[in-house]
């Protein structure tokens, strides 16, 4: 429970700082791209959220990894469209890298 626990506040603290940079997207990609990068960090946040309270966690744990792939894409997108910097893209990128091997232990482990 501790793990799961861990991951949710990591991710919630991403989400914080990663809605911080969204909010300073040009306004004619603030409703396209930055609208994405939310969406599939949110989606990740509710997905863990629930699956910690699921005896079946497996479905909710798949749906956060590709919600996790989503945002990479995206991230990715918006520092290569300059929106974000190379120090916040770097720092978002091991944020991100670090959430997955956070989910990908539990996705081995499920029950734990």
């Amino acid at each position: 429970m501790a793990e799961e626990m861990l991951i949710l506040k990591k991710a919630y603290d991403f989400c914080k700082w990663l809605l911080h940079h969204t909010g300073k997207f040009p306004k004619s990609y603030r409703f396209s791209v930055a609208v994405r990068i939310e969406n599939a960090m949110l989606d990740f946040i509710e997905s863990i959220t629930v699956a910690n309270k699921r005896r079946d966690k497996m479905p909710l744990l798949k749906r956060a990894d590709e919600a996790l792939a989503r945002l990479r894409l995206v991230f990715r997108l918006s520092y290569e469209m300059q929106f974000i910097n190379l120090k916040s893209y770097e720092h978002g990128g091991r944020q991100i890298a670090e959430l997955g091997r956070m989910l990908g232990g539990w996705l081995k482990n499920p029950t734990k």
